[in-house]
């Protein structure tokens, strides 16, 4: 038989335009939800990153840049790479990133934890709704902010500029922590539910919170290193128009 086509990071120094679509997924999952909130289906063959992106009119720079974060927290965007980002696909991004938190991530993670509660005593499962209702509402009070306020901002600035007292800065200034409830609820899943065969709901849920946490550390690092610049350089080139 032949062997399998194993895939490793040391092959893919840096994702490029010319690799295989299906090759960057092997190289990091993680880029399938990239994918799916820039509208690139699954199911295009043996195509190029390039060749995908050009058939979905998704900007390959911006693609790209966005594995990268996902792939290395460090990694920081060029001007030139910012400047060649439709701030329009960053939005829609950003925005389908915010829908599959609330309607997928969310209410998954709230199934793995109704299922962990009813297994619990009653004073711990009190503790784990508590610490989990105000943390969802942190983040669901964080993304309807963005949601009502910065995006509609930043699209009437790509249509036709109004004066408003809001600017992009503020938003960078007010970016909110939202991670010192998570901390804390996961600390209770691990320290303080006593053993009582719930273990693989135990592990369930904590996984799928490591990776929600993980997921919303790199929209924030795109918001914060792709967004927020490309927003700034569009509100400095009206006020000097």
């Amino acid at each position: 038989m032949a062997k399998s086509a194993t895939y490793s990071l040391k092959h893919y120094p840096a994702f490029s335009p010319q690799m295989k679509m299906a090759d960057l997924i092997h190289a990091n999952y993680k880029n399938l939800v990239v994918l799916s909130r820039l509208g690139i289906p699954l199911g295009f063959g043996e195509k190029t990153v390039e060749e995908v992106c050009k058939r979905y009119s998704v900007n390959v720079t911006l693609l790209l840049l966005i594995c990268n974060v996902l792939l290395d927290s460090n990694v920081d965007p060029t001007e030139e790479q910012i400047d060649q980002c439709p701030v329009e696909q960053v939005v829609l991004y950003l925005q389908q990133s915010h829908r599959n938190y609330i309607q997928v991530a969310l209410p998954n993670i709230q199934i793995l934890l109704d299922r962990l509660v009813a297994a619990c005593s009653e004073t711990h499962g009190k503790a784990l709704n508590r610490f989990f209702n105000e943390y969802r509402q942190e983040v669901e009070s964080h993304l309807a902010h963005e949601d009502q306020i910065v995006f509609p901002y930043v699209m009437q600035l790509l249509g036709e500029p109004k004066k408003s007292r809001f600017t992009i800065r503020q938003y960078k200034d007010r970016h909110a922590n939202i991670e010192i409830k998570l901390t804390d609820l996961k600390n209770i899943i691990i320290k303080y539910i006593p053993y009582d065969n719930t273990d693989y709901l135990r592990d369930d849920l904590l996984v799928q919170l490591f990776n929600f946490e993980d997921d919303l550390n790199r929209h924030t690092l795109i918001e914060e290193k792709l967004l927020v610049p490309s927003v700034l350089r569009l509100e400095k080139s009206i006020l000097q128009s």
